[in-house]
């Protein structure tokens, strides 16, 4: 996909400064993220249908253990992205951050959820057959394996390709940004623990959506918005 980023000026208000609008070269952008979106949606509704149609939320609250591990994972995955991601003056969109932080993070979780799902079945069921105790297990193991995996084709293919620049490059930046694999890692981790303890997929996408709101007001991309 050959992206060219586009830079265009609104006035805000008479006596302010300009913004810049960096807007994505591809002619639109939303309808990407809109087909994806679907896609997710059509993976989910199948095998993913017992999780989403159950509400699991309290088992993952009745354990502050993990209720912790989740929250501490956030902060760190967060703390480590405001330090590194610029937005380059353009300005907080309130509508299209609530479109794109919910829809993404109830969708881009079904994807998440699926490709986790899928690695947990072929984990569980290969060691199923010589060692029945250990199934569970290694499910969950190929299963987060699968869904790192696919996090980082799908940023790397997919969203790096479709955001503005938003990563600065300063040598402090740099060397902040080595920790951030390991910080997704964490808060992979966690997400997959709901997933294989409780079939808890909503508190999943809450975190998520979280993670988004963190994306669109820090980094600001220009989506949803004409």
């Amino acid at each position: 996909m050959d992206v060219k980023y586009q830079t265009a000026t609104k006035t805000a208000t008479a006596g302010k400064s300009e913004i810049n609008y960096v807007r994505m070269g591809m002619a639109n952008p939303e309808r990407a993220i809109l087909i994806y979106w679907g896609i997710s949606l059509l993976l989910g509704l199948g095998p993913l249908w017992h999780w989403i149609s159950a509400w699991n939320v309290g088992a993952t609250l009745a354990q502050p253990w993990l209720v912790v591990y989740l929250a501490a994972t956030f902060a760190l995955s967060q703390i480590l992205y405001v330090l590194v991601a610029r937005h380059d003056d353009r300005p907080i969109l309130p509508l299209p951050t609530v479109i794109f932080s919910i829809g993404n993070g109830i969708f881009e979780t079904f994807a998440f959820a699926f490709v986790y799902w899928l690695g947990a079945l072929i984990g569980s069921s290969v060691v199923g057959l010589f060692a029945p105790g250990f199934a569970s297990v290694a499910g969950f193991g190929l299963g987060l394996v699968f869904f790192m995996i696919y996090g980082g084709l799908i940023h790397g293919m997919f969203w790096l390709k479709l955001l503005p620049p938003h990563f600065d490059d300063s040598p402090r930046s740099v060397a902040i940004r080595k920790f951030r694999p390991l910080a997704e890692v964490l808060l992979v981790f966690g997400w997959g623990l709901c997933l294989w303890l409780y079939n808890d997929i909503w508190t999943v996408v809450l975190v998520h959506t979280l993670v988004d709101v963190g994306l669109m007001l820090r980094v600001r991309p220009i989506l949803f918005h004409r």
